[in-house]
């Protein structure tokens, strides 16, 4: 390819790369400007695209003590609830991801290669499929309504993918790494802990984060688990501002820019782990 066709051919990529970012972005962003709007500014023709007089009255009623409109959640019980059961089920899924991750690196047992290639098929099934039984397993074991259920929920659901990423990470180290460590007189779990663990950070990460962001931003097992309003979670209450004849963005804005926020800063802080760990776990061992 000669060299004006090559720059043409990457510069309309680029271009195309700007339009798709755009289109995806800018709603987004619109929503995020509408939070620092009033309800008058918001409904006035032509529409402003800035704030005409940036207010953070929105964030602030989120957190007050009495809501407009007669919003009953609290939200930063919402914020703590939300956390905890993401914080929680992330470390369960780590720790026993990266046990069961080593398991099926290290260890020769008959079919382990099937069981990996299940964990990853399982996630081929859509979780409306699974809405039903899993109320119905839910209540009968008496976990409804309930944030233990809820960690014990997503940590099930999210330690086959965490498992997979750790096992096809753990499986580029080199055996001979752990060999001499052990020949050094370190017990396996100390070798696994002092010598491919940190090596593995990335893929660690990669798990965490994207189990995480999962957790954080679940809508359809929580909305129909969780009733009582000190057990909802952000994503419930910023569907609760959905009326049947109103949307006040401002309100939404405000609400979803929160909900983003921990996302927006994990991925930030995590970004170059986050690549690296999908790399590793997409090279077949």
């Amino acid at each position: 390819m000669n060299e004006q066709p090559r720059v043409l051919y990457w510069t309309m990529l680029s271009l195309i790369g700007l339009v798709i970012a755009v289109y995806i972005l800018f709603p987004v962003f619109w929503l995020f400007l509408a939070s620092f709007k009033t309800q008058a500014e918001l409904a006035q023709l032509p529409i402003n695209f800035w704030p005409q007089t940036p207010t953070l009255d929105a964030y602030a009623a989120l957190f007050s003590d009495t809501h407009q409109k007669g919003q009953l959640l609290d939200w930063p019980r919402l914020i703590g609830n939300s956390f905890f059961i993401a914080v929680t089920s992330t470390i369960i899924v780590l720790i026993f991801g990266t046990f069961a991750g080593y398991a099926f690196a290290r260890l020769q047992f008959p079919g382990r290669d099937l069981i990996l290639g299940g964990l990853l098929i399982s996630r081929m099934f859509q979780g409306a499929a699974l809405l039903l039984p899993t109320y119905r397993l839910m209540s009968m074991i008496g976990l409804q309504d309930s944030l233990i259920g809820l960690v014990l929920l997503y940590s099930a659901f999210g330690l086959p993918f965490a498992t997979w990423i750790i096992a096809s990470s753990l499986r580029e180290i080199p055996r001979e790494l752990e060999e001499s460590a052990m020949m050094d007189g370190a017990s396996r779990l100390q070798s696994m802990v002092l010598v491919v663990l940190p090596l593995a950070t990335p893929a660690l990460i990669t798990a965490a984060m994207w189990h995480f962001v999962g957790a954080w931003s679940e809508f359809a097992f929580a909305s129909i688990l969780l009733e009582s309003n000190e057990n909802k979670t952000v994503t419930i209450g910023l569907a609760s501002f959905v009326e049947l004849f109103t949307l006040e963005f401002q309100y939404v804005g405000a609400a979803a820019t929160i909900v983003a926020l921990p996302i927006m800063l994990v991925f930030f802080f995590g970004q170059r782990y986050f690549t690296r760990g999908l790399l590793a776990g997409a090279v077949k061992g």
